[in-house]
């Protein structure tokens, strides 16, 4: 018989992994760093309908909407801290998951990158333009960087021959297909635009070298297990279709990891009262949100 779960018990623990609570949110960049490590991956703000833990709403303290204005203390930390915290390799940001900015544990970047096309060498990108899997404007960027080191986007767009009004949504899709490939990652901001902000860019293997070796040793099916198990560590209970949006995976893929993960005993299929469609919790956590006798 598939356990009912109670939904106040998964927010509870939703609430409390994900620093949503005011007696744990945090104050300083050190427990920002803390957090990320701590979940393994977030959003910076938008969870886009889907469980994921957010940098902002830990700083917060509770779900709180983004103000309308910018003179906001707990925006301007997080504003910071997600600039800050990179800049020093101290973590992973970038748009990495549904194109949305995302912060990403160190111990968890290699995990990332063994699910990339990628290899481990600087011409990966060669032998994808020739498949169909690059397009031109992300080989221009990509060359860009891998002739000239670091660049700020101002800079970017020159060199890579994609500058001007007419060429900006092409530039920001090469980026965005760079960055969910992890072939580039931001490493820093400048003040060389007309705004004074914009992002430097560099080659993801320049910045972290070791993660890639580190993703060497890991097959595709370890990594997959070791970001679902991890996200459902923070999202505790989760309808199956939420993991193929979150990551991007096929239908045979998502099919694959459940069936592998309720085999060895790693997460357990539940009933969410009202909802339909098969949800999954981590099999740890069935004792926690499991519905009691008095309650269903």
């Amino acid at each position: 018989m598939v356990p009912t779960v109670d939904p106040e018990r998964i927010e509870t623990l939703r609430d409390e992994r994900g620093h949503r609570r005011p007696e744990l949110r945090l104050h300083t960049e050190a427990q920002a760093l803390a957090f990320i490590d701590k979940v393994g991956f977030c959003f910076l703000f938008a969870s886009r309908g889907l469980a994921m833990p957010t940098l902002w709403e830990a700083i917060c303290g509770e779900a709180r909407p983004l103000p309308r204005h910018h003179d906001d203390a707990d925006l301007g930390r997080t504003w910071e801290w997600k600039d800050t915290l990179p800049a020093r390799k101290a973590c992973f940001y970038g748009k990495l998951l549904r194109q949305t900015p995302t912060l990403i544990s160190l111990s968890f970047v290699p995990y990332f990158y063994a699910l990339s096309p990628n290899y481990g060498e600087l011409d990966d990108y060669l032998e994808e333009y020739r498949q169909g899997q690059l397009s031109v404007e992300a080989k221009w960027v990509y060359e860009a960087l891998l002739n000239g080191g670091p660049q700020s986007t101002t800079r970017l767009r020159k060199v890579a021959g994609l500058e001007g009004k007419a060429n900006m949504r092409r530039f920001d899709r090469a980026l965005a297909e760079l960055q969910a490939t992890l072939k580039i990652v931001k490493v820093g901001t400048s003040d060389a635009n007309a705004w004074g902000y914009c992002y430097v860019y560099d080659l993801f293997l320049r910045q972290y070298p070791e993660a890639a070796a580190q993703a060497r040793g890991i097959s595709s099916v370890q990594a997959e297990d070791a970001l679902v198990l991890k996200y459902l560590e923070s999202a505790v209970c989760v309808p199956e279709s939420e993991i193929a949006r979150l990551f991007g995976w096929e239908a045979w893929r998502i099919e694959r990891l459940i069936t592998r993960l309720k085999a060895i005993g790693e997460i357990t299929e539940v009933e969410w009262p009202g909802r339909r469609g098969a949800h999954i919790a981590r099999s740890a956590d069935l004792a926690l949100i499991r519905c009691t006798p008095a309650i269903c």
